[in-house]
């Protein structure tokens, strides 16, 4: 039987015969009466809190009766004005907070709390109105430093820190040399003062003057002309540099960051090229490398030449111009076209036919789930309407045009909203070679979305092209076979193949100057004079090497070598001499420019045949062939044991001093201590050790069993060979077992 150690309570008689819970209802009640509180609401349990009203200060809260029958304070709004009067009890009452704000020049303007809540107040000095703690206004009332609000702390402050540093930061002004004309404010502050040096009155900061900087304006400025003075270059030397590039001057020298008007004496054209540029990076004629701006008037009379009236001022060679073409159509055209034998867009003989009546599409495909704009002629086994409905396309929509110009016009517009957008292209060109990049999404955009954009682009597009009367016109007579061979062996080039057909047409042809073979466009050799790449590619090396080889020898001279060849461009080898040990070698321009080469021969980094067999020989290796070159390269040797290897010079400048198989030092194992250690693990060794724990070393077993094992594997404890190991409970061999 277990006994409680608790005991029951006593009976309570005033409440017996109740059920429990309506006695402890009553008893609780009649605590939270006693203790000042009305209930407002049933009795929830003695554990939760009942909503009541405290008959002292009216407050409506919620004490938990336990908590009331236990003696704790249930109302909280009078635990806190308890609580507020044990801190102003603390602090001296608050008449005693009033007076020491008062003392700091601060007048309360709401009742005093603690001393840690903010307390509203307004300065006497300036007005302001803050909220300072009561604790904070102490500690500055035992500090004696402060008065009034924070804003006249740190103005006080600033004036006491001012007059404290004030003859420091005079002294230091007068030492510099600077009269300090007003009263000192702070060091990051300009202070008017009048500069001993050149007179003047000049405002200028302490802390300037303290880091070491003059900084009067009137002398910085004067220092500035000197300097520029003394960098100025001589007028007669520019005019010698100029002229030495191939650059008459028609004007004094103007700076070096001006342009300089000159003439060419090569192509006799006038420029402005800049004393810099020709000087730092050796800048030659414009009009020579064709780089040049162009003549608006030679501009205009080339269009005129092909066929076109321009009909505003030239823009330049890579923008659209507008001009007449002979049938009278107003295109934009590129000069840098003319030139490769395009012209008017509406005359073409290719293509769309703009001039003529085009239709503009919108087609849809179900399994890619694609939607496609489009514009084409649409007549024919060759429409394109047609070979996009072989490959699974659908019709959704389609319009007429008078002109493809105007059917152009509005595809473009339609997709410079959908690229807007970001919704095509949507197809790859691996899906669809012919038109990928005018295709969306169908789960972003539908095909009615799509025809939508196409018919309010058409209400804005203006009617601008006049329809072509009469059939498009034919292609032009081909030109003859022979003669377009003639005009490409005349340009440079053999052709090896017969005459394509198409002036656009790639023909395969042979260099005449080099060789090589490439494969030009006639088109573009009669009308744009393409020279072979190979060769342009090679003048302009000539051209660059010509220019840099003076400087380049003078380079190599100074870094000790001794040019043997021609300059031939900064990254191939040049064959020079050291001017040290006399030994040639073949460093590269741009290493040694860079500061990142010497001969290799004084650096120690390469041997001669003599010096390397000598140090093979101290290593103890006595070379069987022809030192390789390099001392990184394989090296056919025969070590001081007998054993023929391959080793490299490096390896024996880095410290090695015989082959694997010889024993060396640094925790290299004998031959005969790891014999001793085979026989002591029970096995006789079948070949010498091969130099490395961890190479395989035929040995024989002591049951007559041939086996490969490591060293390695002997120290680990290997005792046996496979053969043994296999061996029966009783300790006899696994071969005897076996019978």
């Amino acid at each position: 039987m277990v006994r409680s150690f608790f005991r029951s309570p006593l009976p309570d008689r005033e409440n017996a015969g109740r059920p429990r819970s309506q006695a402890a209802e009553a008893k609780h009640t009649a605590t939270m009466r006693a203790a000042g509180y009305e209930p407002l609401e049933p009795y929830p349990g003695s554990g939760k809190p009942w909503r009541s009203r405290h008959l002292t200060c009216g407050s409506v809260v919620s004490p938990r009766p336990a908590y009331l029958s236990a003696g704790r304070v249930g109302c909280t709004e009078c635990a806190k004005e308890s609580r507020r009067a044990i801190f102003q009890e603390r602090a001296g009452g608050a008449e005693r907070a009033e007076a020491d704000l008062r003392s700091l020049g601060l007048e309360p303007l709401e009742p005093y709390l603690n001393s840690q809540t903010p307390w509203r107040c307004r300065c006497t000095a300036c007005g302001a109105v803050g909220t300072p703690r009561l604790s904070a206004v102490r500690n500055l009332i035992k500090e004696g430093v402060a008065s009034g609000c924070a804003t006249c702390n740190r103005r006080a402050r600033g004036r006491r820190q001012r007059e404290a540093n004030s003859e420091n930061a005079k002294a230091m002004m007068l030492a510099a040399g600077y009269e300090p004309l007003e009263p000192y404010l702070s060091a990051a502050t300009p202070w008017s003062c009048r500069h001993a040096v050149c007179g003047e009155v000049v405002r200028v900061k302490a802390s300037s003057i303290r880091s070491g900087y003059d900084p009067c304006p009137v002398c910085r400025a004067e220092g500035y002309k000197q300097r520029a003075a003394a960098r100025r270059t001589d007028p007669a030397e520019a005019t010698a540099l100029m002229r030495a590039h191939g650059f008459e001057p028609l004007e004094p020298y103007p700076g070096a960051s001006a342009g300089w008007h000159c003439r060419c004496t090569t192509c006799g054209k006038e420029s402005k090229p800049l004393y810099s540029g020709v000087k730092g990076r050796g800048h030659r004629c414009g009009h020579c490398a064709g780089s040049a701006p162009l003549d608006p008037a030679v501009c205009a009379a080339e269009m005129r030449a092909a066929g076109f009236e321009p009909l505003e001022p030239y823009p330049g060679s890579d923008k659209r111009w507008l001009c007449r073409c002979p049938a009278g159509h107003e295109v934009p055209l590129r000069l840098t076209g003319v030139r490769t034998g395009k012209g008017c867009r509406m005359c073409a003989t290719h293509g769309i036919d703009l001039a003529g009546p085009a239709k503009l599409y919108v087609i849809t495909h179900r399994e890619w789930n694609a939607v496609k704009v489009g514009i084409g002629a649409c007549t024919g086994y060759t429409s394109r309407l047609l070979q996009h409905e072989r490959q699974g396309w659908e019709l959704y929509r389609a319009g007429d045009y008078a002109t493809g110009a105007a059917a152009y016009d509005v595809e473009q517009a339609v997709l410079d909203r959908l690229r807007g957008a970001k919704l095509c292209p949507f197809l790859t060109k691996d899906v669809m070679p012919n038109g990928w990049s005018e295709t969306c999404s169908t789960d972003r955009v539908t095909a009615g979305e799509v025809w939508a954009m196409v018919e309010e682009e058409t209400r804005r597009a203006p009617g601008v092209y006049v329809p072509r009367a009469g059939a498009r016109p034919r292609a032009a007579v081909l030109i003859d076979a022979d003669a377009a061979a003639e005009e490409m062996r005349a340009r440079g080039y053999e052709p090896l193949v017969p005459y394509p057909g198409r002036t656009n047409a790639t023909w395969p042809s042979r260099c005449t100057t080099c060789g090589h073979e490439g494969r030009p466009t006639f088109n573009a050799v009669r009308n744009g004079g393409q020279g072979c790449r190979i060769c342009r590619t090679r003048a302009a090396q000539a051209k660059r090497a010509a220019a840099t080889a003076p400087k380049a020898v003078e380079v190599m001279r100074a870094a000790g070598f001794e040019p043997l060849e021609p300059y031939p461009t900064s990254q191939t080898p040049w064959r020079c001499r050291c001017t040290a040990c006399g030994r040639e070698s073949t460093p590269t321009y741009s290493n040694v420019h860079n500061g990142g080469s010497r001969c290799r021969f004084c650096s120690s980094k390469s041997s001669n045949a003599e010096q390397a067999a000598d140090e093979m020989r101290v290593a103890g290796f006595e070379p069987l062939e022809p030192y390789p070159g390099r001392t990184t390269d394989p090296w056919h040797c025969r070590c001081s044991c007998g054993n023929d290897v391959m080793t490299r010079l490096s390896f024996v400048r880095s410290g090695t001093t015989g082959c694997k198989r010889c024993p060396r030092a640094g925790g290299r194992t004998d031959a005969s201590k790891a014999a001793a250690e085979v026989r002591e693990a029970g096995f006789e060794p079948l070949e010498t050790y091969p130099g490395k724990t961890t190479d395989r070393w035929r040995c024989r077993c002591s049951c007559g069993t041939e086996a490969t094992m490591t060293l390695t594997d002997i120290r680990r404890g290997r005792a046996r060979c496979r053969i043994c190991s296999q061996g029966n409970a009783d300790g006899t061999c696994g071969r005897d077992a076996r019978g």
